[in-house]
């Protein structure tokens, strides 16, 4: 089975041709992907040996990313077929926006003195107000309820995009009233729970964080 990957602002591109130079591919990578939203960071290092034939492209939202993932997914570019998928990490550029950017150190200071015992964990306090904390929940139920959603017409097809990643997936339901709120169906109540579990807290938008519960029964 697939490694999940959850939505990213970045997308990850491979199989690049590798005759384009650098400069040109930056140039052609923003004139083909700029349409699907802004795009705040392009990384393409084709002169390094193991980066050759790959990209990645920060969009500004997930929106964005979410929607050339899925349109420029096996776009034929300088003569060969894109591949795309999320990239694992979150880029620096996003880091910086969200305030979570941290200078990486160096590999050699990671390194630890022989028999030096590892620091203890620390302690998470109980009953904090961390952003996974999980909510107060009702009965286990194979429809979930999703909160906390930025007032958006395209919640649908991202929570759609979000959620069909998970083995049962069936629809997303908007109820009447606020943009901000929706139902999500799935075959059982495991394969629910699951994709709670997984999207729990995540960031839909710079501003908004996921809140899932069961919906009531």
């Amino acid at each position: 089975m697939a490694q999940f990957i959850p939505p990213n602002y970045t997308i990850y591109i491979r199989n690049i041709s590798e005759k384009v130079h650098r400069d040109e591919l930056i140039k052609s990578l923003w004139a083909i992907f700029q349409q699907f939203g802004e795009i705040l960071d392009i990384c393409a290092r084709p002169k390094k040996q193991n980066l050759r034939g790959q990209a990645w492209i920060v969009f500004r939202d997930v929106n964005s990313a979410t929607g050339a993932m899925r349109q420029m997914q096996g776009y034929s570019f300088h003569g060969e077929p894109l591949g795309i998928q999320f990239s694992k990490q979150k880029s620096d550029a996003i880091a910086k926006l969200d305030g979570t950017y941290v200078e990486r150190k160096k590999p050699r200071e990671k390194r630890k003195r022989k028999g030096v015992p590892d620091e203890p964990r620390k302690r998470g306090a109980r009953g904090g107000q961390g952003k996974n904390r999980k909510p107060e929940e009702n009965a286990p139920h194979n429809v979930l309820f999703v909160e906390q959603l930025p007032d958006s017409d395209d919640n649908v097809q991202m929570l759609t995009v979000l959620f069909q990643n998970f083995q049962g997936f069936r629809e997303v339901r908007m109820p009447p009233g606020p943009r901000t709120l929706a139902f999500v169906e799935f075959d059982n109540e495991p394969s629910a729970s699951h994709a709670m579990t997984n999207l729990q807290g995540f960031r839909i938008s710079a501003e908004h964080s996921l809140r899932i519960t069961y919906a009531k029964k």
